[in-house]
């Protein structure tokens, strides 16, 4: 293959290669080990790695806890939604007009010392109208 001409050279000329100077008159460059270079940056990288990789442990370790008391919160509270409907219901049978009589003792009678409003006036042994003193 044949390189393009330098512009302004005439096609039929070929530059004269530079004298390269001998190997004992290059300047010599001044390195460290390569070892020693490196070592610094690898041990801040592996470090870095590392204190990610504790922290991502520490955080999924956190989130699981908080996933198992929020599951047992869950449970605890739905087995108080059943304590609460299942007494809910007993008041309710306990109220019941019917159970009442069934439970009452058949022995009681109605105190005829209390004073009852029917049909907007007071009744009983000891009737006053309303607005009075006894």
């Amino acid at each position: 293959m044949r390189r393009p001409a330098a512009p302004g050279a005439s096609p039929g000329v070929r530059p004269v290669p530079r004298p390269r100077p001998a190997a004992d008159e290059r300047p010599k460059a001044v390195r460290r080990p390569a070892g020693r270079q490196r070592a610094p940056f690898v041990l801040l990288v592996v470090g870095l790695l590392c204190g990610g990789l504790v922290s991502l442990l520490l955080l999924n370790t956190v989130l699981a806890q908080d996933s198992f008391t929020a599951g047992q919160l869950r449970k605890e509270t739905e087995k108080l939604q059943l304590d609460n409907d299942r007494l809910a219901r007993q008041n309710a049978e306990a109220e019941d007009p019917n159970n009442l009589s069934k439970l009452a003792d058949p022995n009681l009678r109605p105190d005829s010392q209390l004073n009852v409003y029917t049909n907007g006036r007071l009744t009983g042994e000891s009737e006053t109208q309303v607005g009075q003193d006894r």
